[in-house]
């Protein structure tokens, strides 16, 4: 009796630590797996091809031959990465290099955004010591459980946002992905990283050699050959930022699997009038992700999502089920313990003995 009354007991107890400890899974655990990790550090590799690029390097020493690439490979980097956290917000740095094939650098960007670890979007509680750009909406990724809509994204270039459209379901690097589009359009350049690297402005000659093997229609070249002669020397420019991008995200990671991207910068010439003729590509370029870069990324993202249904889903369950299991036979252990406990009859306690006899009066 007393093995069956310690089996009962520590069945019991086992189940009441399983229904924490899936108690504890699903509320502590996976929570902290569906942010993004204190210690993100994600660099992906891109390839493609400048239809127009304006060499910075070349133009910079007047090498007007070499200032104006066209229809050359390139290659590019992006690195996310984690700089702090500090509760539901992370500092985290977007850093951006564009070179050609031959290795030379041509341009880089680095911003870096304070955003919510789990959204994705903008951190409201801010630690005063960092120093972030603000913005608006999706920045260096998708949040954890991507789902089928429409979000909104920051384009740093023009600071401002763009609609990233939920398009269809797609399969990339052998994962089913969310596909989103994002369709920006021509606004004025405000990010002084990017500015840094064009000019503000052209001699006339340098104007002249360069438009004339540019890639623009003969409309705009006849137009251009026009006013020309009335522009001040050197010439004014001002640029516009534009772009067409497509994102295949594995949806329960949040993770991009690849990214295809056409960016296009267009100098805009200041006219005698004050106003501007916008029509002249320097930065026209095609990218996406290498195929190593997806299959990296493939990998990620099945990596952290079998994590994610494991702590969240799988070893839950299991707990919650073998919980339930050994309360159910503890109880029935301890139950029959006491249906089995001898029942003592109740001993009736003895009552008066019988009245002695009445013995008549003597008279």
């Amino acid at each position: 009796m007393r093995a069956r009354t310690g089996w009962g007991i520590g069945l019991v107890v086992l189940g009441v630590l399983c229904l924490a400890a899936a108690a504890v899974l699903a509320w502590v655990v996976v929570p902290q797996r569906k942010q993004l990790p204190a210690d993100t550090d994600t660099t992906r590799q891109y390839t493609g091809t400048a239809k127009v690029l304006l060499n910075p390097q070349a133009l910079a020493t007047g090498d007007l031959r070499n200032a104006l690439l066209t229809n050359v490979p390139v290659t590019a980097q992006r690195t996310v990465k984690a700089l702090a956290t500090d509760g539901d917000a992370a500092q985290v740095s977007d850093a951006r290099v564009l070179n050609t094939a031959t290795g030379q650098r041509i341009g880089g960007t680095e911003a870096t955004y304070a955003v919510d670890r789990t959204s994705l979007e903008a951190a409201t509680n801010v630690p005063s010591g960092w120093t972030v750009t603000p913005h608006q909406g999706l920045t260096v990724s998708w949040p954890i459980g991507a789902k089928q809509q429409d979000y909104t994204g920051w384009v740093n270039e023009t600071q401002s946002t763009t609609p990233l459209r939920y398009v269809r379901q797609d399969t990339k690097g052998g994962l089913a992905t969310n596909v989103y589009q994002a369709n920006t359009q021509a606004a004025m350049i405000k990010d002084e990283q990017v500015l840094g690297t064009l000019p503000k402005a052209l001699p006339v000659s340098a104007l002249a050699a360069l438009t004339s093997v540019l890639p623009i229609p003969a409309e705009a070249q006849a137009q251009l050959a026009q006013v020309m002669p009335s522009l001040s020397d050197p010439v004014p420019l001002s640029y516009t930022y534009e772009s067409t991008s497509t994102f295949w995200v594995e949806p329960t990671t949040g993770i991009v699997v690849d990214i295809q991207r056409e960016e296009i910068r267009k100098a805009a010439i200041g006219l005698p009038s004050g106003g501007a003729l916008a029509s002249l590509p320097v930065y026209d370029v095609t990218t996406a992700f290498t195929q190593q870069s997806v299959t990296g990324a493939a990998q990620d993202a099945q990596d952290k999502k079998n994590s994610i249904e494991m702590y969240g889903t799988t070893l839950p369950l299991i707990l919650l089920i073998v919980g339930l299991i050994a309360l159910v036979v503890g109880a029935v252990l301890l139950i029959a313990r006491r249906s089995a406990a001898p029942q003592l009859e109740p001993v009736t306690p003895p009552g008066p003995g019988p009245a002695p006899p009445q013995v008549p009066p003597t008279e």
